[in-house]
C-alpha cells in the first residue's frame, strides 16, 4: 500500500512539475509588444528610429554583413509576440525590416538602402519609466545620408571594419552616446571647517544637458560653445572639491553623455537625472545651467528653488549668496519655479543659471582656464553655509 501511494505521489509530482516548469520558462521569456518606427531630422544626420516596447530587459547582440547591406539584431530568450513579420520603413535608409524566431530568440533582420557600418549605427536600451507609463525599450537608429561635413582637419584613414559585433542590455540605466571615460577626481585643498561640515554627506551634482542635447549655444571666435560642455567644466572641480573635503558625490553625468538615452523627449530625460539622485538618497541636488538670451547684453546669476520644503529656499540662498560673494556677476535673485528637477528630487535641489553664454564677456569667462573653477569654488562654498546652518 504504501508503495502504490509512494508511486502515486511520485506521478503527481511530475504531472504537476510537468505542468509548472513549462509556465516558468516561459515566465522568463521576453516577450515584444510593440514595435514602430519614425523618421527623424532632428539629428545630423536624421534618422530612422525603430523602438521594441518589450516585457522585461533582455540581452541583445547587434551585427552587420560584410556589404554593410544586412544589419541584424538578436533579442535573446524573447519571442515577437504581435510584431508584424514584416515592415515597409522610410526607403532612405532601410528598404524593409522583417521580425522572426528561432531557438527562443527574435531576430530583426533590417535590409539597408545605403551601406553602413556599425559606427554610424546606434544600438541602447531604455530603462522604463513609471510616471510616463514607459516599458523596457530597445531602440535602433540608423541614418539616413550622411553627417554634415566637419571643419576640423580630417583625421588619418584608417582600415574601416567589414563586419562588427557589439552587445547592449535593457537593463543600464544610463544610456550613453558616448564611451569617454570620465576623469579620475583630483584631491585639491580644502579648509578643516569644509571637511567638518562636509565629510559623510551625499552631494548629486547634474550638469545640465549633455550628449544630443547641447543646451544653450553662444559663439566666440566664430565658433559655437555649447552648454553642456560648459556645465561639465564647472561641475568636475566642484566634484573635486567636495569628495576632498569628505563628501559623497554622486554625478548624474561626468562626460558627455545624455542620462536617459538620445534624442530622449525632455520628461524622461530629466527624470532620469532626478532618480540618480533619488536613489542615492542624496541631501542636495545642484543642477547647473547657463542662460541664454536674444539681447547679448543682458548677464547675471539665478537661483531657482522649488518650496517643497524650507530647506529649499535655504539651499538657494546659501548658494547664492555664495555666488554673489565670490563672482563679479550682476545679480537676478533666488527665484521660486516649478522646474521639473527642481519639484521632482526628494531632497532639497537648486537650479544655479551661471551667467548668460549669449553675453560675450560673460562667454569668454566661462571658457578660461580659471572661469569655471571660480564658479565651481563659488558653489562650494555655498554647500559648506547651507550644511553649517541646518
Amino acid at each position: 500500500m504504501k508503495r502504490t501511494i509512494q508511486l502515486c505521489l511520485t506521478f503527481l509530482i511530475l504531472l504537476l512539475l510537468s505542468f509548472f516548469l513549462p509556465q516558468a520558462a516561459a515566465a522568463k521569456q521576453a516577450t515584444i509588444t510593440d514595435l514602430r518606427w519614425t523618421s527623424r531630422n532632428d539629428g545630423d544626420p536624421p534618422f530612422v528610429r525603430i523602438a521594441m516596447d518589450l516585457t522585461k530587459a533582455v540581452h541583445a547582440e547587434a551585427a552587420i554583413d560584410e556589404e554593410g547591406k544586412n544589419f541584424e539584431v538578436i533579442l535573446k530568450n524573447t519571442d515577437m509576440g504581435n510584431a508584424k513579420s514584416q515592415y515597409d520603413m522610410d526607403n532612405r535608409a532601410i528598404d524593409f525590416a522583417t521580425i522572426s524566431e528561432k531557438d527562443g530568440d527574435t531576430y530583426l533582420d533590417v535590409a539597408l538602402t545605403k551601406a553602413q557600418t556599425m559606427d554610424n549605427i546606434r544600438v541602447f536600451a531604455l530603462r522604463p519609466d513609471a510616471k510616463l507609463q514607459k516599458p523596457h525599450r530597445l531602440v535602433v537608429d540608423i541614418p539616413i545620408g550622411a553627417k554634415k561635413p566637419s571643419t576640423k582637419p580630417a583625421a588619418a584613414a584608417t582600415p574601416a571594419a567589414t563586419t562588427k559585433k557589439t552587445t547592449t542590455k535593457t537593463t543600464a540605466k544610463n544610456s550613453t552616446t558616448t564611451s569617454d571615460k570620465a576623469p579620475a577626481a583630483q584631491k585639491v585643498t580644502v579648509s578643516a571647517d569644509a571637511k567638518r561640515v562636509l565629510k559623510g554627506k551625499i552631494i548629486c551634482i547634474d550638469p545640465g544637458h549633455g550628449g544630443t542635447d547641447v543646451g544653450a549655444i553662444g559663439r566666440l571666435g566664430g565658433k559655437e560653445i555649447y552648454e553642456k560642455n560648459i556645465t561639465l567644466s564647472i561641475a568636475l572641480p566642484l566634484r573635486d572639491m567636495l569628495t576632498s573635503a569628505g563628501a559623497k558625490v554622486v554625478m548624474t553625468r561626468s562626460t558627455d553623455k545624455d542620462v536617459y538615452g538620445p534624442w530622449a523627449d525632455a520628461d524622461p530625460e530629466l527624470q532620469a537625472r532626478c532618480d540618480v539622485a533619488n536613489e542615492a538618497h542624496a541631501d542636495a541636488f545642484i543642477s547647473i545651467h547657463i542662460d541664454s538670451f536674444s539681447n547679448g547684453s543682458v548677464d547675471g546669476t539665478t537661483a531657482y528653488y522649488n518650496a517643497k520644503s524650507s530647506k529649499d529656499l535655504l539651499l538657494a540662498q546659501m548658494m547664492h549668496q555664495a555666488t554673489m560673494s565670490g563672482l563679479a556677476i550682476p545679480d537676478r535673485g533666488v527665484k521660486s519655479n516649478d522646474f521639473y528637477v527642481n519639484v521632482n528630487t526628494t531632497m532639497p535641489s537648486v537650479l544655479m543659471e551661471m551667467g548668460f553664454i549669449t553675453n560675450p564677456h560673460r562667454l569668454q569667462m566661462l571658457t578660461s582656464t580659471w572661469g569655471p573653477k571660480t564658479i565651481a569654488k563659488s558653489l562650494f562654498n555655498g554647500l559648506v553655509n547651507y550644511f553649517s546652518a541646518i
